[in-house]
């Protein structure tokens, strides 16, 4: 596993790599070639993943990135592995489609990526012009994983998905790794206000929206999209039926998530 810094990987109980000069030409470079597929592909969009404890979230992290050369110390240096995915990926694609970004707006974690350093990496990707629109989000599926998805942890079912020797060992630590948060919808809103306020680009709210007057209220906020996840894996139809004028307007999603494992 690449990473930033050499560090426990909880999960399965191994160090990370850290990611050589090579290593990172190699990835920037397959960032750009995937991007050429998916264009080919014919697909409307795509999305860079900068968020969720993943390799470029890795590297934003202050906790996860300790590194003392051009990619970690200070915050234009651990910005820097998003910003040349984003360059190199515009240069490849061109206007050919349409490239946003999920951009944690905070980890969740003690010493980790905040909105202080955050909202600061939104303004550099926004003046380097190679995205169309930022999508906010938080939590790490490294660190913290619950904090992304609010509601129930599924802790026996995440158990199932470990080698039968580790799952009782995740189950006795389930409670430090995935802590419990109450669900509330849109719940990531107060702090995307913020970036709303700091860059003009086209933002995306992510987080709980399962109600139509959600979504209105966030488009009314001035964001341009909202993003859904859960509420369409349970009612892949949602957004047809209120398009239909159905009066009820909510998910039938409950935020158990059990669909996370």
């Amino acid at each position: 596993l690449l990473s930033a810094s050499k560090v426990l990987a909880k999960q399965r109980m191994k160090h990370t790599t850290p990611a050589t000069e090579y290593d990172l030409s190699q990835v920037i470079g397959n960032f750009a070639a995937a991007a050429n597929r998916a264009v080919d592909a014919v697909f409307d969009c795509i999305e860079l993943h900068f968020g969720h404890g993943y390799l470029v979230s890795n590297f934003l992290s202050p906790k996860l990135n300790t590194r003392d050369d051009r990619w970690g110390g200070s915050l234009e240096n651990r910005a820097r592995l998003a910003r040349e995915v984003a360059k190199r990926v515009r240069d490849a694609v061109g206007n050919r489609t349409a490239i946003i970004a999920k951009l944690n707006m905070a980890d969740g974690v003690a010493g980790g990526f905040w909105l202080d350093e955050s909202v600061p990496v939104a303004q550099m990707l926004e003046a380097d012009g190679a995205l169309d629109a930022l999508e906010l989000t938080g939590g790490s599926s490294f660190e913290n994983p619950m904090y992304l998805f609010r509601g129930e942890a599924p802790v026996h079912e995440m158990a199932q998905m470990f080698p039968k020797a580790m799952r009782l060992g995740f189950k006795l630590t389930a409670s430090r790794f995935m802590p419990s948060y109450p669900f509330e919808e849109a719940f990531f809103l107060p702090y995307a206000r913020q970036f709303r306020e700091a860059v003009d680009m086209p933002l995306i709210l992510l987080g709980g929206i399962t109600k139509l007057e959600t979504a209105r209220q966030a488009l009314d906020e001035g964001f341009e999209f909202v993003a859904m996840g859960r509420a369409l894996l349970r009612e892949p139809d949602l957004l047809r039926r209120w398009q239909s004028g159905d009066s009820h307007g909510e998910s039938l999603c409950i935020q158990c998530n059990k669909c996370m494992p």
